[in-house]
């Protein structure tokens, strides 16, 4: 008889009408999938996500080939994506075992196929090609249990099996529909409801925001219990890492310019993830994540230049680790990084000493992404104290300028079907600070070298004339930088918070300091090359690094502290 595709208009309708639950816990290996739907969990170990996954269409498109099917494997690799593997019926005397339904209507090839836990790295299955092998050979331990009343041996089959679920042809196989929910939140990866809103014709995600499905999940991470997440670990970094150092020798002494990051954090991250849409075609129409983040941030730069010009470190990752993420391997994997990204930049004509602090709170961040959710994106930020250490150069005209950036960043790698498409997404928690300095040269420093041992001296009036401003700012925001299915693209983006803060601002006028202070830099030279990474901090690749002997010797090896 020949093969009709079954009429998925109807089958779409009841979807529609009827809910269909997506509950953690729900694989059952002990029943086959021979009714058109079959889901899969994610083995639960500790410290790594647990999610759940459904697939359902026709009865005709998906199957089977696990014991509770029937069958067993004859070998399989347990990490691989694509392999050609043997297997053979328990019994296929009066159909008892189940294993003609892999044959059913249109025959194994082009189905998807449910596999063991220990074959194949996927949970599903393409199976591209069917055959008999030549090698019938089966194992003893396999062969007493699979003996007929006859005596005979079932025949062995073979299948090849991959992830290529663009090549099923979904004419023939009718549309395989698909839902993913998980999370590294105890409890929250599952026990939620699909139902699909009614797509338009050419429209592939509803304007009016996310489907009935994403926001269930949603609504679920946004009211789980919070304490759930202190069992979650920590992130903890404690850091001390360069932006950059370099030294040029001019008349008499060494000017030089060195700038770092001290870095400390505790942070906790919670994530989830929610899709639906078909694997066969390969299509999502819902998809969206949730970030939530409780953190303490503090940072010190510090600053010690003795030098004219310019500097900026470019954008230096001081800290990353991976964080446990959901894998369906060929299917849908999210992988999560989290970072602290730094950055300083410095305009200098005057010696300076400086250290500026950067210290922020983040209390229960939520980021629902794409926007476009009932739930709302938010959370408390807070900035902490930011005290400014500053020594300048006496009697020099100057408007110098620093700023820093201290940035964790939660980036969260989407990959789905396969490669079909893929995107990073990210949430960047920027806290800056800035120090301006607008000095005149208005007082009697009396600094001078001694010609014959090049010793630094000073005088007892120095003084300052000019003002100095901090300010700070913070801002969160999150977007993507890829096309997901026309779900999100890079032009979509959430803003959670921007605040500036003043720090610091004071102006002098011609007050003495009755203690200047000598020079303190004389770093070892060259101790990095111009335009050079060292070997051990490969990441000190230099945006700009362009500096040049001061102007007067005044302004190289005098300092004033002013606050």
């Amino acid at each position: 008889m020949a093969y009709m595709a079954p009429k998925f208009s109807a089958l779409l309708s009841m979807i529609l009408i009827l809910p269909i639950t997506v509950n953690a816990g729900l694989n059952d290996w002990s029943k086959p999938c021979f009714q058109g739907e079959c889901f899969y969990d994610l083995p639960a170990s500790n410290g790594q996500a647990s999610g759940s996954m459904k697939i359902w269409g026709s009865p005709d498109a998906i199957s089977d080939i696990t014991k509770a099917a029937g069958w067993t494997i004859l070998g399989c690799s347990p990490d691989a994506l694509a392999q050609d593997i043997r297997i053979v019926c328990n019994s296929d005397e009066d159909g008892e075992s189940g294993c003609d339904h892999l044959y059913q209507s249109i025959g194994p090839v082009g189905k998807l196929v449910r596999l063991p836990e220990n074959c194949g790295k996927s949970a599903f299955a393409r199976i591209s090609r069917a055959w008999i092998p030549e090698d019938q050979s089966i194992p003893a331990n396999v062969a007493s249990r699979l003996v007929r009343r006859d005596g005979s041996s079932p025949q062995v089959q073979a299948l090849a099996l991959d992830t290529n679920f663009g090549a099923i042809d979904a004419a023939a196989t009718g549309e395989v529909n698909i839902a993913i929910q998980g999370s590294n939140v105890p409890g929250a990866e599952g026990d939620s409801v699909i139902i699909p809103a009614r797509r338009r014709r050419g429209v592939v995600h509803d304007k009016r925001g996310l489907f009935t499905f994403i926001e269930e999940v949603f609504k679920k991470f946004n009211n789980f219990d919070r304490t759930v997440t202190k069992s979650l670990d920590p992130i903890d970094v404690n850091n001390d890492i360069p932006f950059f150092s370099q030294s040029i020798s001019c008349s008499g002494f060494d000017a030089s310019v060195n700038a770092g990051m001290k870095t400390k954090a505790h942070a906790v991250v919670s994530l989830g993830v929610a899709a639906a849409g078909t694997i066969v075609p390969p299509q999502l129409t819902e998809f969206g994540v949730f970030t939530g983040l409780n953190a303490n941030f503090d940072g010190t730069m510090s600053l010690k230049a003795n030098a004219k010009g310019k500097a900026d470190s470019g954008q230096i990752t001081l800290f990353q680790t991976g964080i446990p993420g959901l894998d369906f391997p060929g299917i849908l994997t999210v992988g999560p990084t989290f970072k602290i990204m730094g950055q300083a930049t410095a305009s200098m004509d005057v010696n300076v000493d400086m250290t500026v602090d950067l210290s922020y709170t983040v209390t229960d961040a939520k980021l629902f992404f794409p926007p476009g959710s009932n739930q709302q994106n938010g959370g408390t930020f807070s900035a902490g104290n930011s005290p400014l250490k500053l020594a300048v150069s006496p009697s020099v005209k100057s408007n110098a300028a620093v700023s820093a950036h201290l940035t964790p960043r939660v980036e969260l790698g989407v990959n789905a079907l396969g490669g079909v498409a893929a995107a990073n997404i990210f949430l960047n928690l920027d806290a800056a600070a800035s120090v301006t300095m607008n000095l005149n040269a208005a007082a009697n420093a009396n600094v001078g070298v001694e010609s014959t041992t090049g010793e630094v001296t000073t005088g007892a009036s120095a003084s300052v004339d000019g003002c100095v401003k901090g300010a700070a700012a913070l801002k969160v925001n999150a977007g993507a930088d890829g096309n997901f299915f026309n779900i999100f693209n890079p032009s979509t983006k959430a803003e959670l918070f921007s605040k500036d803060f003043e720090i610091f601002s004071q102006c002098f006028n011609a007050k003495t300091r009755r203690e200047a202070v000598p020079t303190l830099l004389s770093p070892p030279r060259s101790r990095i090359s111009r335009n050079t990474s060292s070997g051990r901090q490969p990441q000190l690749m230099y945006r700009q690094l362009d500096f040049l002997c001061p102007a007067n010797i005044e302004s190289a090896n005098a300092l004033v502290a002013v606050a």
